[in-house]
């Protein structure tokens, strides 16, 4: 039985456990801290945008380190993984902030007051969960920091502490609500509606992260590829450069990461399609094909031709807007020819290609228009992100 009830015992566990458990236990601490560091308006946008980098990042590497580490060195540019905690500071690795004394630390019911103070404990978390995702401060069996744990104590309470401590502990493989059944504890809800005030600030800049820390919050993360992509896309010049610049540039990889997606999607179905082209029960062979006129026979030809250009210029290290809107274009021709005769055959669709099978040139359309209709909007969305 897992036993978490203060700082040494946390201590204790962290140093039995590898070094991806470790990162996620203290990850998810600093989630749990966030909504404190960010504190009452006015609003600090800019520590704000560094605190959502830092978690964003540590997040990221409760399941790739190796990304995590890219990440930092792409954004902090150079930083020694041996530098010390001043050469850290300056490069704004993590916020060097005070907080109060272990030997303080209240483990009653009693929170400490709204100010800078409660901010500073926070961030303190967020500090110590970058550094551990990183490589600073690696963690070794003698475990100093007892991830966050009397941190979370003095913010929200020992026993909501230790719960959720526990929680994370038995939960290594999962990623539950950050504040388990129970819900945000009394002593937190102050502290999240500063955070709804500061996300309501400017839709616009903060509404990625909105939806990051909501779905992360919630138990129901983004894609992690998708976290991973922006924290290692962006730079230290695009970091420094503001929120709102931030915010453009993650609508630009949100944008590209929904196309490669819907692409992945199709490409599998276009294989399995094609390896399998008796889908009859016991093996039997499917009846007759159905008859297309030569003309929607090539407009599905035009339609694949269309989507491996798309996937093309995904891949391309700087995609060509002119190639991209031209195979959109034929993408949207063909795809509304292809409607037009599958709404003349719904009735053999539905008595011949469900049931046993159509080449995958003209049957896997029938079956999955939805699925080329939804890569032309996303396709529109990438292409108006394009230089």
């Amino acid at each position: 039985m897992i036993e978490i009830f203060d700082d040494e015992s946390a201590r204790s566990w962290l140093s039995k456990q590898d070094r991806k458990t470790r990162v996620r236990f203290v990850a998810r601490m600093a989630l749990r801290s966030f909504p404190a560091a960010i504190g009452e308006a006015p609003f600090d946008q800019e520590n704000a945008l560094r605190l959502l980098h830092h978690l964003l990042i540590a997040s990221v590497a409760s399941f790739d380190l190796d990304v995590a580490r890219r990440a930092a060195r792409f954004a902090f540019g150079g930083v020694s993984y041996a530098g010390s905690a001043q050469q850290i500071h300056n490069d704004q690795l993590f916020f060097a902030s005070s907080h109060p004394n272990q030997k303080q630390i209240l483990y009653g019911d009693e929170q400490p007051p709204p100010g800078s103070l409660r901010r500073e404990v926070a961030e303190n978390v967020i500090s110590n969960a970058l550094a551990w995702a990183v490589g600073f401060r690696e963690p070794d069996f003698s475990v100093e920091y007892g991830g966050g744990f009397w941190e979370l104590a003095w913010l929200a309470g020992a026993e909501n502490a230790t719960e959720l401590a526990k929680s994370d502990a038995t939960a290594l493989r999962e990623w539950p609500p950050l504040w388990g059944a129970n819900g945000r504890p009394s002593c937190a809800l102050a502290d999240y509606s500063n955070l709804d005030d500061f996300f309501d600030s400017d839709k616009v800049v903060w509404g990625f992260w909105l939806r990051w820390f909501r779905a992360i919050h919630d138990g129901k993360p983004m894609p992690w590829e998708l976290s991973g992509m922006i924290a290692s896309s962006l730079s230290d010049q695009d970091w420094k450069s503001g929120a709102a610049h931030v915010a453009r540039e993650i609508e630009k990889i949100e944008a590209l990461f929904s196309v490669s997606q819907l692409l992945s999607e199709l490409e599998k179905d276009r294989a399995a399609v094609f390896s399998n082209s008796r889908l009859g029960i016991g093996g039997n062979n499917p009846p007759e094909e159905i008859e297309r006129p030569s003309s929607v026979q090539e407009n599905y030809t035009i339609i694949w031709a269309a989507v491996d250009e798309i996937a093309e210029q995904a891949e391309a290290e700087a995609p060509d807007k002119s190639l991209v809107l031209s195979a959109l274009k034929k993408l949207t021709e063909a795809l509304h020819s292809c409607l037009n005769w599958v709404g003349q055959k719904v009735d053999l669709a539905i008595d011949t290609t469900i049931k046993w099978s159509i080449p995958a040139t003209g049957g896997y359309f029938v079956l999955n228009p939805s699925k080329f209709q939804t890569l032309i909007e996303a396709v529109r969305n990438w292409s108006a992100t394009l230089p």
